[in-house]
């Protein structure tokens, strides 16, 4: 969604990023939503990235008015991806702060408070899976697990390398965090490469369901998302062929896709 924003000329300012997209641009974000679902995708995750009273409150605004105007834009998301009449909508959450950045973990208690109050408003809202994506430390990823009750969670990992979170944890302790919580196991926003790496030891080592949508980049994505340089059409038809032989549940692709990437993922599922 952010990558795609930026592409449809908004600027996405941090530290709100796509958060007041909803509530100032709210046509453009359901124009993307519409887009994928056209495209062929089954799934959309809510515009929420940085709809977190924290966010707010980073942006300088009061605490009440923080937290007003970051319910208001997960609302009105919520109510943006239903528009679109996908088969489902999953309540996206991400890290507090920045995803590539494991080290700037705000530390309990500010998780706590976060995650709490963003899976109360989906509730609110009723949407019945959270999904909890670029989700890189072991810490963070407890107490996010842990502020969900009666929902299903769906948890998406970016990861330093095959063996290990983006904050250095190993994945052997995520999986065990992971079990008897979570239904679905994904990796997101990882390139290719690091995807590959990481794959086998997750469906070695994972019992349940899993997914993958990698981003589209050949290095990371800078803080606002942007991508200097992508893989092209063929190679990222190469790799979707290859997971799906693997047998995803969920399969998608990340930053710097499109709803023509999406597209290309559905002609190859309906090929099988």
């Amino acid at each position: 969604m952010g990558t795609e924003l930026m592409a449809r000329g908004l600027k996405l300012p941090l530290p709100l990023w796509s958060a007041e997209a909803n509530l100032m641009d709210s046509e453009i974000v359901s124009a993307v939503h519409r887009d994928y679902v056209s495209a062929g995708a089954d799934i959309l995750g809510t515009n929420t990235f940085r709809t977190t009273t924290w966010s707010y409150r980073k942006a300088d605004y009061s605490p009440m008015r923080a937290s007003e105007r970051a319910k208001s834009s997960l609302m009105k998301a919520v109510e943006l991806a239903r528009s679109a009449n996908p088969k489902v909508v999953v309540g996206s959450i991400t890290s507090i702060e920045d995803c590539y950045e494991p080290e700037s973990f705000p530390g309990r208690g500010a998780a706590e408070d976060t995650y709490g109050e963003n899976v109360e408003w989906f509730n609110e809202a009723g949407v019945n899976v959270i999904l909890f994506e670029t989700m890189g430390h072991l810490d963070e990823i407890e107490v996010a697990l842990n502020s969900v009750n009666n929902m299903k969670i769906w948890l998406s990992l970016i990861v330093k390398d095959g063996d290990h979170l983006l904050s250095g944890h190993p994945l052997e302790s995520l999986y065990e965090l992971a079990k008897d919580k979570v239904d679905v196991l994904m990796l997101n926003c990882n390139t290719i490469g690091k995807t590959d790496q990481t794959l086998k030891n997750m469906i070695d080592n994972w019992s349940g369901d899993w997914g993958v949508y990698p981003n589209l980049g050949l290095s990371e994505p800078e803080p606002d998302g942007e991508i200097e340089e992508k893989v092209d059409d063929i190679s990222f038809n190469n790799v979707i062929s290859k997971y799906l032989e693997m047998n995803p549940m969920i399969i998608g692709s990340c930053c710097g896709s499109t709803p023509k990437h999406t597209e290309m993922i559905y002609k190859l599922i309906n090929q099988a």
